[in-house]
């Protein structure tokens, strides 16, 4: 069973106007998308989530403002400026066949060169040219109390994922 925290899709930038918009980052592949997906939950780093509602949305400029049942001035919209836009992956579509969201990695045991236990991942952070995997190290690595970033490339990296068995098979060795 996936978790279903919300995780973070977006974030809150400045306000815009005086009637409650917030200018939008989305950090969807299609950056419209995220307006497909209902509830919306915001929240600051380290605070529990709560659930807004979209009340209106539309293009600005190259990015997007939205209108949530939170502001209604712009006073209150500032409040809100610079919080994460959650959504719980019950929210999402299904992905394809060939297909996975990297949140379902989380969880997941890595097994790398040798069939070594390389530890759980922790968490997938996708900031640049590929998404690398937050690996909490597993009591048959030694000598590695700190956590491995691992970029998940399929292929050359990433050479097998089975969600079902929670199982990840990379070309990484545990000395890397």
């Amino acid at each position: 069973m996936v978790d279903d925290t919300p995780r973070p899709m977006g974030r809150l930038g400045s306000t815009y106007g005086l009637k409650g918009y917030l200018k939008v980052q989305s950090f969807t592949e299609q950056p419209a998308n995220l307006f497909d997906y209902s509830p919306w939950f915001i929240r600051r780093r380290g605070e529990d989530w709560r659930e807004v509602q979209v009340e209106a949305w539309k293009p600005h400029n190259d990015g997007f403002i939205v209108k949530l049942d939170a502001a209604n001035v712009k006073e209150e919209a500032a409040l809100l400026t610079g919080m994460d836009i959650g959504i719980k992956r019950s929210s999402l579509p299904a992905p394809a066949d060939d297909e996975l969201y990297l949140v379902d990695l989380e969880g997941c045991t890595v097994i790398g060169l040798n069939g070594v236990n390389l530890g759980v991942v922790s968490r997938v952070v996708d900031q640049g040219a590929a998404p690398y995997m937050v690996v909490s190290p597993s009591d048959q690595t030694q000598g590695v109390p700190q956590q491995r970033l691992i970029p998940y490339v399929k292929g050359p990296i990433v050479t097998r994922v089975d969600l079902a068995a929670h199982k990840i098979w990379v070309e990484w060795g545990e000395d890397y």
